[in-house]
C-alpha cells in the first residue's frame, strides 16, 4: 500500500491530478492511500504529526509558505530522506533552488497524463531500490545495510568505512572491492571515496558536496568519468522525460 499525496491550492488541479493518480494505479493494479492538502501549513501539519508520505506531488507557489519552505521543512527540519517529491510549477526556474532537497521529479503546469505515468514510474523503481542491501562482516558478526541508507564509503587504512544518515560503521577490506557489490548509482570519486549519487546535492569538476554536508574532492584520475557519468544521467533523465510512456 503506497501513501500519495497532493498538496497544491487549486481545488480543479487537484482533483484532475487525484482523477490521473486513480487512473494510473489501477492500469498498475497498485493500492494506494490518496491525500489532498491545500496548503503547506496544512502539509507541514500533518507531517509533524507523525504521518509521512512515500510519495508527495508539491506546488511550489502559494501564498503563505512556499513548496519549497515544505521540501526545506521535509528534509532538514523532519530529516526526512525517504519522502519521493515532486514537485510542479507553471515555471521553470527553480532546478538549482530545489536540486538541494533531492526532489524525485519535475512537472511542468499544465500536467499530462504521461508526465503524471513517468513520475509513478520513476518511483516504483526506487521503491524497489529501497530493498537492496550491502552485506558485511564486523568480527565474527554479519550485518546488511539498505544502500538507499548510505551517503558515502571511504577507506581509513584497511578498513572501509560506512557513512549512513545514522553514523558511521567499519570493517576490514579494500574500497576497490566494496564498489563491485554495490548497486550502479554507487560511484568512486577518489581512491578513497565511493559517494551514493541519490545523496549527492552539489557538484562540480573538482568536488561533490552531500547530504549532511560533507564536501568529498574528487581526485584527477576520476574526474572524467565523473563528469560524464553525471552528464549521462542528466541527459538519461531528459530522454526520458520527453520520450517515455506506458
Amino acid at each position: 500500500m503506497h501513501h500519495i499525496g497532493i498538496c497544491d491550492d487549486d481545488k480543479n488541479f487537484c482533483e484532475e491530478l487525484s482523477d490521473m493518480l486513480r487512473r494510473i494505479m489501477e492500469e498498475l493494479h497498485m493500492e494506494f492511500v490518496l491525500e489532498t492538502w491545500y496548503s503547506c501549513e496544512e502539509l507541514c501539519a500533518f507531517l509533524d504529526a507523525g504521518n509521512s508520505c512515500d510519495l508527495l506531488f508539491l506546488d511550489i507557489e502559494f501564498p503563505g509558505r512556499s513548496g519549497v519552505d515544505a521540501g526545506e521543512y521535509i528534509r532538514d527540519r523532519l530529516d526526512d530522506r525517504k519522502t519521493s517529491i515532486v514537485y510542479i510549477s507553471c515555471h521553470t526556474g527553480y532546478a538549482m533552488q530545489l536540486f538541494r532537497f533531492q526532489p524525485m521529479d519535475f512537472i511542468v503546469k499544465p500536467i499530462t497524463y504521461d508526465a503524471v505515468k513517468r513520475a509513478l514510474r520513476v518511483f516504483i523503481k526506487s521503491m524497489e531500490r529501497r530493498n537492496v542491501f550491502f552485506e558485511f562482516q564486523i568480527g565474527n558478526e554479519y550485518y546488511r545495510q539498505l544502500c538507499d541508507e548510505i551517503l558515502f564509503l571511504y577507506s581509513d587504512d584497511k578498513k572501509v568505512c560506512i557513512v549512513t544518515f545514522q553514523g558511521e560503521k567499519e570493517f576490514y577490506g579494500k574500497l576497490k572491492d566494496t564498489l563491485h557489490k554495490l548497486p550502479p548509482h554507487f560511484i568512486q570519486i577518489h581512491k578513497s571515496y565511493i559517494v551514493n549519487q541519490d545523496c549527492v546535492v552539489q557538484y562540480s569538476y573538482e568536488r561533490v558536496k552531500m547530504m549532511n554536508d560533507k564536501i568529498l574532492n574528487i581526485s584527477r584520475p576520476y574526474k572524467n568519468k565523473v563528469r560524464e557519468r553525471m552528464i549521462y544521467d542528466k541527459r538519461e533523465r531528459e530522454r526520458e522525460r520527453k520520450n517515455e510512456s506506458w
